[in-house]
C-alpha cells in the first residue's frame, strides 16, 4: 500500500494539470456557440433563452445515485451526470418541456419541467426489464430481436470473477469460450493462452506451419481488428464490455475471418460533467502448485536404482567402483541429504496493477486520459513481465457530427527463466546443492556411471538471459454523421504499429555446451520484428420502425486493410567466459549461418451488407452477405462470398402467452446458418519461394534452390455453421436459461502434407478433406433472492459444454504423417476419426508370471508381441462435459461469489506414468522418477502390478495401459467485496470507495496423478483490489 501511495502522490498533480490544460485548450479552440461550453463560466451575458435546472437523483430508499445520466428529452448531446451526492445542474433551452433521468439497473424516468420550478428531486425505481444489446463491433442490436448466438458481459461482471486477466474471467462466465490449460507452460505469465470458441475449425499442428493459430477467434477492440496479445495485456478496468459472437448469424458480418468466433471488446468512454479522477489498484500474491508431482525422495531413488540394476554387472573393478558410488550416496542420505529440488527455482509471485483515469467535459466535448501499469513477478525466478500503458480518449460533438479518437501507447518488457522447471524435477534428491564451501558447483556428478549430471542452480546463476521488449502505438479515429434520425454514416480509420526485440544469450559456461569446441561455446540470438497495420472502413446504418410493427435495420459498408511485417535477426556463437554477453565478443556466425530478413505483406478488402427485420417484435430475421478478398490464398482463389441467415420467434410476445402465462417473461427460439471463413494463415502460404545457393555459381550468376512450394489454387477454408438456440426467462425473471446446439462443417480443410526429400521441400499446402464438429452449450441462473429495491440478490449459476469432431475425405493422404507419429504421439488422422482420439494398442496388463506386458490384437487375441498394426482408438482427450457452477450474493454494498469448474469423462495419456514410471532406460537412471516406479512395478513372479519388471530397461511402447479417465473439480474463483456508503466516502474526501478480495485456483481435485506445468509450474493466487473516485 505504501507503493500505491507513492505512485498516487507522484502522478496526481501532473495528471490533473494535464487534464485541466488540455480541456482549457479545447474550450479556447471551440468555435461552436461562441466558444462556450455548458457549465463553463465566461464573461458573456447570460442568454435569455436558457434556464438552469438543478436537482438530486435518489433510489427508492432515498440513497443518492452518483453517475446518473440527465439530459434534455430529444437531445442526448445536452446532458450531465450526477455528482457523488446524486446532485446535478443542467442548463437547458427555455422552451424545454422535459428531461430524461436514467441509471444502470433503474427504470428510466421522464421529468416534466414546470414553469416556476427549477429544483427537482427524482426517485428512480428498480428496473425488471433492462433492454440488453449485442455489440458486434459494426452495428449494435437489441438482444430480444437478434437471432444470433452471443453472450455479453460488463466490465463489472468480469471483475466479479477476478482482476488478473479479462480472458480468464470470460472463461468462467461462458461455456463456449475455452481457455485451454497448458500442461507444459502452466501459469507462465509470458505465454499467451490457446483459445477456442466452440471447438476447432482447423486440424492438427498447423500452428507450427503458420504465423497464427488457425483456431484462434477474431478479436475486435473498439471496432477495429486486434490481437490476442493486445487483449491479454489490456487492463481489465478499461473494459466496458466483452461480447462473444458464436454462430454464423452473429459472426458472418466479419466474413472470411469469423469461422472461429469473434470476441468484441468495448473500452470505457469518457463521461460528461465535472472532472473526475478514478483509481483502480490491485495486488496478487501467488504461490506454485506442486501437488501434481509425485517424485521420489533420496532413499526411494537410491533403492529404485539398486533394484533397476544400476549398481550391478561389469568387471570386478567396475563392481567395486559401482559399490563405492552406492555407498557414497547411502552415506549422504544417512547424513540427512534429501534435496527438494522443486523449490529451488520458485518464489512467491507478486503482481500489482495500477490504473488512473481522468475524464470529464461539457457541451460537445468529452475527454479521458489514462495511465496503467501491470508489474508481474512470476512464481519462477527469472520470469517477469512489466506492462506500462497510456491512453487518450476524445469525443467532440458539433451538430449532427461526432468525432472520436482513441490513442493508446503501450510498452511491454518481459524476461523468461533460462533453466526450465523440468531440469530441477530431473535432479536426483541425494545430490547436494552446494559443496563443503557453500558454493554451487557446475556438476552434481560427473563420472563413468553418472556422466555429465549438470547442476541446474549453476546454469541459473550464470549471466544468460532471455529478454523481450515490445512497444505498440495505436490510434483509432471514428467520424459519425447523422443526416437524419434514422440514418448514421460512419467512417473509421485505424493505425497500429508494433516493434518487438528479443535477445537470447546462453553463457559459454552452461553445462549444455560440455563437449563443444571452445569456439562454439556460448550462443546469442537476436530477432527484431516490426509490424504495421492500416485499416479503413465506411458504414451506412439505417434503422426505423414502421407502423409500430415493422422494425427494420440495415447496414452496408466496406473494409480495407493491410498488414506489413518485417523480421530480421542473426545468431552468433563462441563467447569468452565472463561478462562478455554481446555479439561483438563472439567468434562469429554459426557454420553456414548468416543474418536473416523476411518481409511479408497481407492485404484484405471486403464489402458487406447486413440487415434485420422484426414484425411486432415476434417474428425475427437477420441476413448478412460479405464479399471477401485476401492475398493469403492462391492467385486464382483470392475472393469468396460469405453469408448467413438467422430466424427467430419471440414466443413471449404472442398473445396466447402474454395474456395467459404470466410466469413466462421471455421465451425465444432461434436458428441460423452461414459460412464464415478463416484466414489466420501466413501471408506467403500460397507462394513459391527460392533462396540463393552461395556455394554454387554458373554462367548466369549465383544459383538458387527451391525453398517453399506454393499453390496458386489454394482455396479459402470456410465453415458451414448451423445453430439452434433457446433463450428463456421465467418466474418474474428469477430463472434464466440459454441453450445452443451447433453443427459445423469445415470444407475444404487447409493442410500441409509431407513430400519426399527428392522434391527439395518438406511439405506442400493444399486443400482436401473436411472436419465436422458438433456440440451443445447451456447456461442457467436462478435467483433465490431478488429484491432490487433492497439491493439484495442471491443467485445460483451453472454452465455446460459438450462437443465432438470427426474427419472425412482424408483417405490415405496423411498415412505418412500417421506413420511418423506412431512412436511420437497418440494422434492419428483417418476418415471418421475424431482429431482428439487417442490411438494406441490395447493392453491386457502385466503378466504376473513374467512381468511382461500382454497386448491385444485387433482381432482380440493376446500376445507378447507389439505391433503398430493393432492400433485402435482407446480414448478421447475431450471431456464428455465441462463447465462451471457457483453462486453469487449481494446485499447493499457487500458482494460475494464463488465459481467451481468441473471436467467429466475425458481421457488422458498420462505422460508422467509413461516416461517416469516405465520408459526409463539405463541412461535415464540418473534422473529422478515418479514414486510409482518403485512401488507399483513388477519385481517377482506372482506380483499383481500395473507396471512391468522394474529391472527391464527396454523400450516401452505406447499402449492403453497409460490412458486414464480424467475427472477434475477446481475452485476457480472466490470473491468478496464491499462498496462503502457514499457518506463515509465523502468524509475521506472521495466520492466512492470499494474494496475487493479474490482467490483463484484454490484447489484442484483430479482422478489421476499426472504432472502439470512441467516447463513452468501452475500457481494459486490471492488478490486484493481498491477502487475510488475523486
Amino acid at each position: 500500500m505504501r507503493e500505491d501511495r507513492h505512485l498516487w502522490r507522484a502522478m496526481k498533480r501532473p495528471l490533473l494539470f494535464a487534464c485541466y490544460l488540455f480541456a482549457a485548450q479545447m474550450v479556447v479552440a471551440n468555435p461552436v456557440g461562441g466558444g462556450n461550453f455548458e457549465g463553463v463560466e465566461t464573461q458573456q451575458s447570460p442568454q435569455p433563452s436558457k434556464r438552469t435546472i438543478t436537482g438530486v437523483v435518489l433510489d427508492t430508499q432515498g440513497e443518492p445515485l452518483p453517475g446518473a445520466s440527465i439530459y434534455v428529452k430529444g437531445d442526448t448531446r445536452n446532458g450531465v451526470t450526477a455528482d457523488a451526492n446524486g446532485r446535478f445542474t443542467l442548463a437547458v433551452p427555455a422552451k424545454t418541456k422535459a428531461i430524461i433521468v436514467s441509471f444502470v439497473g433503474m427504470e428510466q424516468q421522464e421529468v416534466v419541467l414546470l414553469d416556476r420550478t427549477d429544483e427537482y428531486s427524482v426517485r428512480l425505481q428498480s428496473s425488471t426489464t433492462i433492454d440488453e444489446v449485442v455489440v458486434t463491433g459494426i452495428v449494435t442490436k437489441r438482444k430480444d430481436t437478434f437471432t444470433g448466438s452471443s453472450a455479453s458481459f460488463s466490465g463489472e461482471e468480469l471483475k466479479a470473477v477476478g482482476v488478473q486477466n479479462p480472458l480468464a474471467s470470460l472463461r468462467s462466465l461462458d461455456p463456449s469460450f475455452n481457455l485451454m490449460e497448458s500442461d507444459l507452460f502452466g501459469s507462465d505469465p509470458n505465454r499467451l493462452p490457446d483459445i477456442e470458441i466452440r471447438g476447432k475449425s482447423s486440424i492438427m499442428g498447423m500452428r507450427d506451419e503458420v504465423s497464427e493459430d488457425p483456431n484462434q477467434p477474431l478479436f475486435i477492440l473498439d471496432g477495429f481488428e486486434s490481437t490476442l496479445e493486445t487483449i491479454y495485456n489490456l487492463d481489465i478496468n478499461r473494459i466496458a464490455s466483452m461480447t462473444i459472437l458464436k454462430d454464423a448469424a452473429s459472426t458472418a458480418i466479419y466474413g472470411s475471418k469469423a469461422a472461429n468466433g469473434v470476441v468484441v471488446v468495448e473500452t470505457v468512454q469518457p463521461q460528461p460533467g465535472q472532472l473526475r479522477l478514478s483509481y483502480n489498484g490491485s495486488m496478487d500474491i501467488s504461490w506454485p502448485d506442486l501437488t501434481s508431482y509425485n517424485l521420489m525422495n533420496s532413499r526411494e531413488k537410491l533403492e529404485f536404482e539398486r533394484l533397476a540394476g544400476k549398481y550391478d554387472g561389469g568387471t570386478a573393478d567396475e563392481l567395486i567402483e559401482k559399490d563405492n558410488l552406492y555407498q557414497k550416496h547411502l552415506a549422504d542420505i544417512a547424513s540427512g541429504v534429501d534435496t527438494y529440488w522443486l523449490s529451488e527455482p520458485l518464489r512467491t509471485g507478486i503482481n500489482h496493477r495500477h490504473q488512473l483515469y481522468a475524464d470529464g467535459g461539457a457541451g460537445g466535448f468529452m475527454f479521458g486520459i489514462g495511465l496503467n501499469y501491470n508489474g508481474v513477478t512470476g512464481v519462477m525466478k527469472g520470469s517477469d513481465r512489466d506492462v506500462l500503458g497510456a491512453n487518450i480518449d476524445l469525443i467532440y460533438r458539433v451538430g449532427k457530427l461526432q468525432l472520436t479518437n482513441k490513442f493508446t501507447a503501450q510498452q511491454t518488457k518481459y524476461t523468461n527463466p533460462i533453466v526450465p522447471f523440468s531440469d530441477y524435477a530431473e535432479a536426483s534428491p541425494y545430490y547436494k546443492k552446494y559443496n563443503e564451501d557453500g558454493e554451487v558447483e557446475r556438476w552434481l556428478s560427473n563420472n563413468d556411471y553418472e556422466p555429465n549430471v549438470g547442476n541446474p542452480l549453476y546454469n541459473a546463476s550464470l549471466n544468460s538471459r532471455d529478454e523481450t521488449k515490445d512497444f505498440q502505438l495505436s490510434d483509432y479515429f471514428i467520424a459519425e454523421y447523422n443526416p437524419m434520425k434514422e440514418l448514421k454514416l460512419r467512417a473509421r480509420f485505424g493505425l497500429t504499429q508494433l516493434t518487438s526485440e528479443n535477445e537470447l544469450f546462453y553463457s559459454p559456461d552452461d553445462t549444455h555446451f560440455d563437449g563443444y569446441d571452445i569456439l562454439q561455446k556460448g550462443s546469442y540470438d537476436y530477432t527484431d520484428t516490426k509490424t504495421t497495420k492500416y485499416e479503413g472502413e465506411f458504414t451506412a446504418i439505417y434503422a426505423t420502425v414502421l407502423s409500430d410493427k415493422h422494425r427494420i435495420n440495415l447496414a452496408v459498408g466496406g473494409n480495407i486493410s493491410e498488414q506489413k511485417s518485417t523480421v530480421q535477426g542473426y545468431s552468433a556463437q563462441g563467447f569468452p567466459s565472463g561478462d562478455f554477453t554481446y555479439p561483438s565478443f563472439s567468434n562469429g556466425y554459426p557454420e553456414g549461418g548468416r543474418p536473416t530478413y523476411t518481409e511479408s505483406v497481407s492485404r484484405a478488402v471486403s464489402t458487406y451488407l447486413t440487415g434485420g427485420y422484426a414484425y411486432d417484435d415476434r417474428y425475427l430475421m437477420d441476413v448478412s452477405y460479405r464479399l471477401n478478398g485476401s492475398s493469403v490464398f492462391g492467385s486464382t482463389k483470392q475472393f469468396i462470398n460469405t453469408w448467413s441467415l438467422g430466424l427467430g420467434w419471440n414466443i413471449h410476445n404472442e398473445h396466447f402467452i402474454k395474456d395467459n402465462v404470466s410466469w413466462i417473461n421471455y421465451l425465444k427460439i432461434r436458428g441460423s446458418i452461414g459460412n464464415p471463413g478463416n484466414q489466420n494463415f501466413d501471408s506467403a502460404l500460397s507462394l513459391t519461394t527460392f533462396r540463393y545457393l552461395y556455394t554454387s555459381y554458373n554462367y548466369f550468376g549465383m544459383s538458387s534452390v527451391l525453398e517453399t512450394l506454393g499453390n496458386r489454387n489454394l482455396e479459402w477454408q470456410t465453415t458451414l455453421d448451423r445453430n439452434i438456440g433457446l433463450d428463456m426467462t421465467l418466474f418474474n425473471e428469477r430463472f434464466n436459461l440459454t441453450l445452443d446446439y451447433y453443427y459445423k462443417t469445415t470444407d475444404p480443410l487447409l493442410i500441409a502434407i509431407g513430400l519426399p526429400s527428392s522434391s527439395g521441400v518438406t511439405s506442400y499446402n493444399t486443400n482436401f478433406g473436411k472436419q465436422i464438429s458438433k456440440g451443445f452449450t447451456g447456461t442457467a441462473q436462478y435467483y433465490i433472492l431478488r429484491d432490487f429495491d433492497k439491493r439484495l440478490t442471491w443467485s445460483l449459476r451453472a454452465t455446460v459444454r459438450m462437443e465432438s469432431s470427426k474427419l472425412d475425405g482424408i483417405g490415405n493422404t496423411l498415412a505418412s504423417m500417421n506413420e511418423y507419429n506412431q512412436s511420437r504421439s497418440t494422434e492419428r488422422y483417418y476418415d471418421g476419426a475424431d482429431p482428439d482420439d487417442i490411438w494406441a494398442v490395447r493392453s491386457a496388463g502385466i503378466d504376473p508370471a513374467t512381468g511382461r506386458e500382454i497386448f491385444i490384437t485387433k482381432d482380440g487375441k493376446y500376445t507378447y508381441d507389439f505391433s503398430y498394426d493393432d492400433e485402435v482408438v482407446v480414448g478421447n482427450t475431450r471431456p464428455k462435459a465441462e463447465g462451471t457452477f457457483g453462486s453469487s450474493f449481494a446485499y447493499k454494498g457487500f458482494t460475494a461469489g464463488l465459481t467451481f469448474r468441473y471436467r467429466v469423462g475425458g481421457d488422458s495419456f498420462n505422460s508422467a506414468v509413461y516416461e517416469k514410471v516405465e520408459k526409463i532406460s539405463s541412461d535415464d537412471l540418473i534422473y529422478n522418477q515418479d514414486k510409482r516406479a518403485l512401488y507399483d512395478r513388477w519385481q517377482q513372479p506372482g506380483d499383481i502390478a500395473p507396471f512391468k519388471n522394474i529391472a527391464d530397461a527396454g523400450s516401452t511402447p505406447k499402449s492403453s495401459r497409460f490412458v486414464q479417465k480424467e475427472n477434475t473439480l477446481t475452485l476457480e474463483s472466490f470473491q468478496v467485496g464491499y462498496e462503502f456508503d457514499p457518506d463515509f466516502a465523502r468524509k475521506l474526501g472521495i466520492s466512492g470507495l470499494r474494496l475487493n478480495a479474490y482467490m483463484n485456483d484454490i484447489f484442484r481435485i483430479s482422478s489421476i496423478k499426472e504432472e502439470r506445468g512441467t516447463s513452468y509450474p501452475f500457481a494459486r493466487s490471492v488478490s486484493f483490489a481498491l477502487s475510488f473516485t475523486l
